[in-house]
């Protein structure tokens, strides 16, 4: 079936936040109703930052975006609709690129620049280094990262925005992916990703944790790939492969939403595809977005971020940060449930079920903090209960 193309205009304006023109191109009819309502308002919160801005996330705990003013060497601060501050000043000569938050929602962040060159977790307002190095060679350029629910860290070394040139001594000497465990990150961190990838740049989990994605700029950020690997329960990677290659440009910033598919910026703007590759559609854009992530109270809406604006976009669908990892043991009387602290706004729901016929209810408890993580235990009233942390 040949592509459909639906031209949106809104004329709302709401002060410095204005709805503009959306074109979409669609591959998938069926699959792109599910995910994207075409009369929804497409709002430009932020459009007067001249910089480069990258690695958006949403911060639950006060229901904000920060991102990265990479030129003008700034973590900002967006509060809905455009009430934009200054959220943290790097040290000098440390930009930041990609941000994410870890299982216990505190901020990690790829530090570039010319006195960059690791990987930091922003507690208080206080940076605190994770890695910095491995086998005592410096990064060449954090780029960005992702989180998986077991606490590593995985983030890519791009090279960008840092002056070094591949081959400098005391430096990596390629363009890499590295793996850490948070707690422990000189001592543990890893290169998982060595070869095939020539720089590695945007990156991001399925919903399960069983594929990693790893997006590809080439050379001279002239490449369009995005890369898939099979992750084991060592968390290293297999079988890398070509899941898809955007239509324009090189692929940034990816994310996954919670069916799966797979969300990424791209020359023509946002480009979504089904977990196998396949093209669902589009969101076409003038200006060539640099990153996006999900956020808003239920992850339903879409933070696109480029030079010089930041946009938002209402979904159907939500990102994956709105579904979170539970430990759990059965001891033949009770459920033993855990997950990391604070988990804003997230509730431990129970079904007796799954499929088409689960009834979600919320559990109301009683819970206890301790060490960083929530706990609680549940009678059991059936060996067949299921559980799971959303969003209320």
């Amino acid at each position: 079936m040949g592509a459909k193309q639906f031209i949106i205009l809104s004329s709302i304006c709401l002060s410095l936040q204005t709805a503009c023109a959306v074109t979409f191109q669609i591959a998938d009819p069926v699959e792109f109703s599910k995910i994207i309502d075409t009369n929804s308002v497409f709002s430009t919160n932020v459009n007067n930052l001249n910089s480069l801005i990258e690695g958006p996330v949403w911060i639950p705990d006060g229901q904000y975006l920060v991102f990265s003013d990479v030129g003008g060497n700034k973590l900002k601060k967006l509060v809905l609709p455009n009430t934009l501050t200054d959220y943290l000043s790097p040290p000098a000569g440390a930009k930041y690129n990609g941000n994410i938050l870890d299982q216990q929602e505190r901020l990690i962040s790829c530090e570039c620049g010319s006195s960059g060159f690791k990987v930091v977790m922003t507690t208080n307002g206080v940076i605190a280094p994770l890695v910095t190095n491995y086998n005592n060679l410096k990064f060449i350029s954090p780029n960005d990262v992702c989180v998986k629910s077991d606490g590593s860290i995985w983030f890519t070394d791009t090279g960008s925005d840092s002056g070094i040139a591949l081959g400098t001594p005391g430096y990596q000497p390629g363009y890499y992916v590295y793996r850490f465990n948070e707690t422990n990150g000189h001592a543990t961190v890893q290169a998982v990703i060595t070869n095939v990838i020539q720089r590695p740049n945007g990156i991001c989990f399925s919903p399960d944790e069983t594929k990693l994605y790893v997006a590809d700029v080439g050379t001279s950020f002239n490449k369009g790939i995005i890369m898939v690997y099979d992750v084991t329960s060592s968390n290293t990677v297999t079988g890398g492969r070509t899941n898809c290659t955007v239509s324009s440009g090189y692929a940034d910033g990816i994310r996954c939403d919670m069916d799966g598919r797979l969300w990424a910026t791209s020359g023509a703007g946002v480009e979504i595809y089904s977990p196998a590759g396949s093209l669902i559609g589009k969101i076409l854009m003038a200006n060539r977005p640099a990153n996006l992530c999900f956020g808003g109270p239920q992850y339903k809406t879409l933070f696109i971020v480029g030079n010089p604006r930041v946009y938002s976009f209402p979904v159907l669908v939500a990102g994956t940060p709105s579904l979170k990892k539970l430990q759990s043991n059965f001891n033949g009387s009770q459920f033993n449930l855990s997950w990391p602290a604070p988990s804003s706004g997230f509730a431990l729901q129970q079904t007796l079920q799954l499929g088409s016929a689960a009834v979600w209810t919320n559990c109301n408890g009683p819970f206890t903090t301790n060490n960083g993580r929530i706990s609680a235990s549940m009678a059991a009233s059936n060996s067949a209960s299921y559980f799971r942390l959303r969003l209320n």
